[in-house]
């Protein structure tokens, strides 16, 4: 995060994460920065490149459909039968994986200690 406002983001005992800076006006522009994120759509095969390893000798299709159909909740034939770069997905779906993909992302700030989750943050 570059800017001449260090923040430190934590995950707050009521569960909603909070920005601490030294202006409440950059706390809220990244806000309204994470709330019109959210409501971009993600395309299957976007998420795929930023998500699914491409592993030499698997099929890295069948790794996306398996993903996909994992994080939407259909089953892999269903995935599979949106096409081959998934352009006959249902809308929903870039929904459902841009939601995917801010939760990687957050996953991914805990593990390098940058978001610090309360000690009594449930852990199922």
């Amino acid at each position: 995060m570059s800017s001449q406002f260090p923040a430190a983001i934590t995950l707050t005992n009521s569960r909603t994460l909070k920005m601490q800076t030294g202006r409440q006006s950059h706390q809220n522009k990244h806000q309204h920065q994470i709330d019109i994120l959210c409501q971009l759509p993600l395309e299957p095969m976007e998420y795929c490149r930023r998500w699914v390893t491409h592993e030499p000798g698997r099929n890295y299709r069948k790794a996306c459909i398996n993903a996909i159909a994992q994080i939407t909740g259909t089953s892999p034939k269903t995935v599979k039968d949106w096409g081959r770069d998934f352009r006959y997905r249902p809308k929903y779906v870039t929904r459902i994986l841009r939601q995917a993909d801010l939760i990687n992302q957050f996953k991914q700030l805990v593990a390098q200690g940058i978001i610090n989750l309360p000690s009594d943050f449930t852990q199922e």
